[in-house]
């Protein structure tokens, strides 16, 4: 997080998800008229009653739950809406198909609110027969029960301890399956509401327990509704519930949990949904309260201990009742009802919109962000000019399309025309007051690739100044004999090292001099980090460091007549007015400091 004194700590390295499509993010309609019905026939001619589930088959095309009708659709690659299983007419009042319990002959078979879908290493579609309590299976025209006693749970919605049991499919229940999910061996997970974390292995089901779910009364589990699975031979599970979601290590057994006041984006989320994985650090989910849709992105130790969490699609509103709607267009722009099933498929997210009675597609932003190495998808080359941002909660904010602060360094980089390449800027997260990792990590990164410019945030190393002026004076040696650490790293490489004096001004911007409410202050920005900066400024005298001081600059621009403000009202985080500002100043400092004619 951004503290009082925070500085923009900046280097770089890449996106988790990065070379995902460049074109500008949409939300368009693929599916469903928006009128009730079943019928079948082209794509947007076709009708749901309230498409709950979604799974991409492996040639592509779509399936969907349509959990008031009862019924299991396709989309074809082709554009056209066919049933492949269930049964029975709509009754009045015309939204509703009644429910039941039928295996065999896909097209007379009978569900009772079905929702999660899942393609299993067989190429069979698994279906999370939800208010029948049980595990349905649909191959080869026939559906059968994987496990669960169907029809048998009289409080499908309740925790009910007689329907918890583990076991072999001869004795083992559930409460209500709503979604799920195949991990690399093959192991089904079953979100099971009011059962916890279901896993369905070897004919054997378990159920996996979190250690944060010490804050539930005595012996109850999870109210698990959503389950996602990624990471291979390593995999996490994350587990949705009504109010959180879990993120889940089962090789170590390790769990975290993520509370919607913890996160990053001042916008907590309400109630999460189905979840979806983009890799095993970045995750989609739909929110039914806030009607949005949401990205996620999971800690990456040791040098990222947060979560990252924002808004993609369905507008920022805190409230369904003021968000809900529908409309198409630009992701902020759009709007859903009743968000449910999601799923990812190349560069877009599938969802299926509830109460709008429609399936939605979503171009997803590309991501700038990597804590680890750069993902092969979007790999440094010889073609760019490359630069990568190091920083910690600011610069990491908002990484995801074209409105990072990276992205801002890189437009105003290639407008400078200096460069004979095209730049690229990268984003790599790492928390403050890691003085002592920021060489290790650019050891354990860099040998492997190369980099044009590593720009670094020097709050870290101005802290770490002693109070006393004896003692600073001895500082100057240790100082300069510590920055050759990250340079005889980058030398080699042929990389520029650049070291930015960034502050959080506190916005003193629209008469924000006072408190606006727990827990974020807004005051008179102090100068004695100025003047520590500017101390280490002199130290670096006559070494080969890029450096610039942003103070003179932030403080012109807040206290302007009608500066408006540069951070998100409920956090510390630049708004996408601020990640301009910072990403543009940033540039041209850089470029003053003797940046460029590369």
């Amino acid at each position: 997080m951004l503290s009082k004194s925070l500085l923009f700590f900046c280097a770089c390295i890449l996106c988790a998800g990065a070379a995902r499509a460049t074109a500008p993010p949409e939300v368009t309609t693929i599916a469903g008229s928006g009128a009730p019905g079943i019928a079948d026939g082209p794509a947007h001619k076709a009708t749901f009653l309230f498409p709950s589930g979604i799974a991409i088959a492996r040639d592509g095309s779509i399936y969907i739950s349509d959990r008031a009708a009862q019924r299991i659709r396709l989309l074809t690659r082709s554009g056209e809406v066919r049933t492949v299983a269930g049964s029975g007419a709509i009754v009045p009042p015309g939204i509703f198909v009644t429910p039941g319990y039928r295996d065999g002959a896909a097209l007379q078979a009978q569900f009772n609110g079905p929702e999660g879908l899942a393609i299993g290493p067989d190429g069979a579609l698994y279906i999370a027969d939800s208010n029948n309590g049980c595990i349905r299976k649909l191959l080869l025209g026939q559906v059968t029960t994987v496990v669960g006693k169907c029809g048998q749970n009289p409080q499908p919605y309740r925790w009910n301890p007689a329907f918890v049991v583990d076991g072999p499919i001869e004795t083992a229940s559930l409460i209500h399956p709503s979604a799920l999910a195949f991990d690399a061996a093959g192991d089904l997970y079953i979100a099971d509401n009011g059962g916890g974390l279901r896993r369905w292995a070897n004919g054997v089901l378990t159920t996996d327990h979190f250690a944060e779910e010490h804050s539930l009364p005595q012996g109850e589990a999870i109210s698990a509704i959503g389950v996602a699975v990624a990471g291979g031979a390593d995999p996490v599970i994350v587990v949705s519930t009504y109010t959180d979601v879990f993120a889940y290590y089962p090789l170590t057994g390790r769990d975290t949990i993520m509370y919607p006041d913890k996160l990053s984006d001042g916008n907590p989320f309400g109630h999460p949904n189905q979840l979806a994985a983009i890799d095993a650090q970045q995750f989609l989910f739909t929110d039914l309260i806030t009607a949005n849709i949401r990205y996620l992105r999971l800690q990456k130790l040791p040098f990222n201990g947060s979560v990252f969490t924002r808004v993609i699609a369905g507008g920022r509103y805190e409230r369904g009742s003021d968000n809900a709607g529908f409309a198409n267009g630009t992701p902020m722009d759009s709007r859903f009802y009743d968000p449910m099933g999601i799923a990812v498929v190349g560069n877009s997210a599938v969802v299926a919109d509830g109460g709008n009675r429609r399936i939605r597609q979503i171009v997803l932003p590309a991501s700038r962000v990597s804590e680890a190495g750069f993902d092969p998808a979007n790999h440094v080359d010889t073609k760019h000019y490359e630069v990568a941002l190091i920083g910690a909660s600011w610069s990491f904010w908002d990484t995801l399309g074209d409105d990072s602060i990276c992205a801002h360094i890189e437009a105003t980089l290639n407008r400078s025309h200096r460069f004979r390449k095209p730049v690229r800027c990268h984003t790599i997260r790492i928390d403050a007051g890691k003085v002592g990792n920021f060489e290790d990590y650019i050891k354990k990164i860099f040998p492997y690739e190369r980099m044009d410019l590593v720009i670094m945030d020097a709050e870290a190393y101005a802290s770490a100044l002693p109070a006393a002026k004896e003692a600073r004076a001895a500082f100057g040696p240790t100082f300069r004999a510590h920055m050759q650490q990250p340079l005889a790293v980058l030398k080699p490489l042929r990389t520029r090292l650049a070291l930015l004096w960034i502050y959080n001004a506190q916005d003193t911007s629209d008469s924000e001099w006072i408190v606006q409410g727990f827990p974020f202050f807004r005051a008179p920005p102090g100068t004695y980090f100025h003047e520590d900066f500017t101390e280490l400024a002199g130290l670096l005298r006559g070494t080969p460091i890029l450096h610039y001081d942003m103070y003179d600059d932030i403080m012109k621009y807040e206290l302007s007549i009608g500066a408006t403000p540069l951070y998100l009202p409920t956090s510390q985080h630049p708004n996408s007015r601020g990640n301009a500002f910072f990403g543009d100043h940033i540039a041209q400092g850089l470029l003053a400091a003797g940046l460029g004619n590369h």
